[in-house]
């Protein structure tokens, strides 16, 4: 019996995805969090999102890399994170615990 709503509840999940994925856009587009291939090193996360940005902090698992745009950079932090291999961009506030704490300043 519970196999007869299994394609519906998946159509639904599958429906809902693009939504939340579109909501979760960067709201800054100075402040980012990139998430890359998870079979990446560390290093190399870092690496590619030093490439588009300044990172500011990681996350949970190392292929997270929370990153700001450099002061006095041109707009497109988002475009320059997927152009160097994040599969998906969103906001930090998004991350959830994978967010640094804010710096006392």
């Amino acid at each position: 019996m519970a196999s007869a709503w299994l394609p519906a509840a998946a159509l639904c999940l599958f429906s809902l995805a693009p939504a939340v994925v579109l909501g979760a856009q960067p709201r800054s587009p100075d402040r980012a969090a990139a998430f890359f291939p998870p079979w990446w090193s560390a290093a190399r996360s870092l690496d590619a999102a030093d490439r588009a940005g300044d990172v500011a902090g990681v996350g949970t698992l190392s292929s997270i890399v929370i990153t700001a745009a450099p002061p006095g950079a041109e707009p497109g932090l988002a475009r320059a994170l997927r152009a160097n291999g994040a599969w998906l961009v969103i906001d930090p506030g998004f991350a959830g615990p994978c967010e640094p704490p804010p710096s006392a300043s």
